[in-house]
């Protein structure tokens, strides 16, 4: 599971847990984007192979979420996010069904490209903190937290 904030990315192995709210474009030739201008090259783009679909999930504690789920041949994957004070959901079953499976689609892609940054930015943290001697481990109880200590930390400790 990755985490974006509150949002959640996660595998599923089924979307049985979600209430569909809608399913725009469920047929995979309705994917298909091309120009509706004379354009007479008519390069388009297709999502043939992605399935979209916005969802609230069901279930004790989910409430006040909304769910992105995505089937394509990764599996099926869901974004969760609170939506707070913003309509979220509203706005997006009021668009038309193309534009819905656009932004969802969008939405989707762009939590998944944060999170892929999220965790290369994480891997730099702990690899710089390796290199500079600033991982530590910390025990309470039985428990064995280890953390990196910021450069202000080091500093300190090093002038105790």
């Amino acid at each position: 599971m990755t985490v974006i904030g509150h949002n959640h990315i996660r595998k599923v192995e089924s979307f049985d847990d979600y209430e569909i709210l809608a399913h725009p474009l469920p047929k995979r030739d309705e994917r298909s984007f091309y120009p509706e201008d004379g354009d007479s090259l008519r390069v388009g783009v297709t999502y043939a192979s992605h399935d979209v679909m916005i969802a609230r999930p069901t279930g004790i504690g989910r409430g006040g979420r909304l769910a992105i789920l995505m089937h394509h041949g990764g599996g099926r994957h869901a974004l969760e996010f609170y939506e707070g004070l913003l309509p979220v959901a509203t706005a997006l079953l009021q668009l038309p069904e193309r534009e819905q499976y656009a932004l969802a689609y969008t939405i989707f892609e762009q939590a998944d490209e944060c999170a892929v940054g999220a965790r290369s930015a994480e891997a730099q943290r702990w690899a710089g903190a390796y290199s500079d001697g600033r991982i530590r481990t910390r025990q309470r109880g039985r428990a064995r937290h280890v953390f990196v200590e910021t450069e202000a930390e080091k500093l300190l400790r090093r002038s105790r």
